[in-house]
């Protein structure tokens, strides 16, 4: 084989990533970034309707906290991932503070804190006890231990059972038990801080008094949610320099790949193992566990994994009956029947739990 013979090939598996790429993004059923226009159970498209159905000025914020309005009251942070808050963005939200005005951080748990973190003092994670309810099984119930401000005739919030951000400043007061909804004075205005955006969440608004919450909220004025921070920052335009050193790079990489290109060699002789493999502990564990005769239950477990993921992405009730699972799956998921099927028919542990880490990875391909 020459020194060109792989490159279709490569071109080909771009074309397959950029092609698979592009089709999950355009997927915007099962989103789970929390904005208004997502109608999934991780959106905000609940929150927005149901307040601005009610009557109350509700504005989606799609320009950075500098140019918030003056009018507006109760500014919402609800988790970015795509974009960290900066330091230009917690000196606004500090000036919007300080003007009396309210601020609703909803801190994301997936990526780092960045400036927001020393502007609320975070200092860690406490966890939260999970309580599974039919409709929410993997939540937790917050009580309310004061019921002060935007928490007026509030008694529990339902959040998520992931674990909740500890604040460190002297003056943070938890409202709730166990301390997850954290608030605090900033200038002549206020803070209220939680963990992700449970609490405005389409499949969490109506459980508790979650939507009594959001009612106070926007009976104070104006309400802004932030979306501009759920769009990546574009980076800087690549510079004339820049293109002429990448040109050159180019050209060099290819002169050298052209002068030193050889063909192939016959193979070396397969290295001798000295050691034992790392795969005869796994067959071995494999084999006791086998033995062992606890497979059913392991398959058994999984199978409720399964389920909870299926809740949490697409909304589906524990109650669901698996037929009605598989035809969710098919037609939000892109999964073969068979494919989805086999989710909850298949009772080799094994190749379940491949087809099961082949669907959180958002993979459509049956498991080997």
């Amino acid at each position: 084989m020459t020194r060109f013979g792989l490159w279709p090939f490569y071109a080909l598996l771009l074309v397959l990533a950029l092609a698979l790429g592009l089709a999950a993004e355009s997927n915007e059923r099962i989103s789970s970034v929390p904005r208004v226009d997502n109608p999934g159970p991780a959106g905000l498209k609940v929150l927005h309707t149901f307040l601005t159905e009610a009557g109350f000025d509700v504005r989606v914020g799609t320009a950075g906290l500098e140019q918030v309005p003056a009018e507006v009251k109760t500014i919402v942070i609800p988790a970015p991932v795509a974009a960290r808050l900066d330091e230009a963005d917690v000196s606004a939200l500090r000036r919007f503070t300080g003007g009396g005005g309210t601020l609703v951080v909803l801190a994301p748990r997936a990526v780092g804190l960045g400036a927001l973190r020393e502007f609320l003092s975070v200092k860690g994670r406490g966890s939260v006890p999970m309580e599974s309810t039919a409709r929410d099984p993997a939540g937790a119930t917050l009580k309310v231990v004061h019921p002060r401000g935007a928490l007026s005739g509030v008694k529990q919030l339902r959040v998520s059972g992931e674990a909740a951000l500890i604040l460190s400043r002297p003056d943070a007061v938890p409202l709730t038990e166990p301390p997850a909804v954290w608030w605090f004075r900033e200038g002549r205005g206020e803070v209220y801080v939680a963990s992700g955006a449970d609490l405005a969440q389409n499949g969490r608004l109506d459980l508790a008094d979650n939507a009594q919450l959001w009612l106070n909220l926007a009976a104070r004025g104006p309400m802004w949610i932030d979306e501009f921070h759920h769009v990546a920052r574009a980076g800087p335009a690549p510079t004339l320099n820049l293109w002429a050193s990448l040109l050159q790079f180019g050209f060099v990489a290819l002169l050298f790949v052209f002068a030193t290109g050889t063909r192939l060699g016959p193979p070396r002789d397969e290295p001798r193992r000295i050691h034992r493999s790392g795969l005869e502990y796994v067959d071995a564990m494999a084999r006791l566990t086998q033995r062992a005769d606890v497979e059913t239950e392991l398959v058994e477990a999984l199978r409720r994994d399964v389920r909870l993921f299926l809740h949490e992405r697409l909304g589906l009730s524990m109650q669901t009956t698996d037929d009605e699972r598989v035809r969710a799956m098919t037609t939000a998921l892109g999964l073969s029947a068979s494919d989805a099927a086999a989710l909850f028919t298949d009772t080799d542990f094994l190749s379940l739990s491949r087809r099961f880490q082949a669907l959180t990875q958002g993979s459509t391909a049956p498991a080997a």
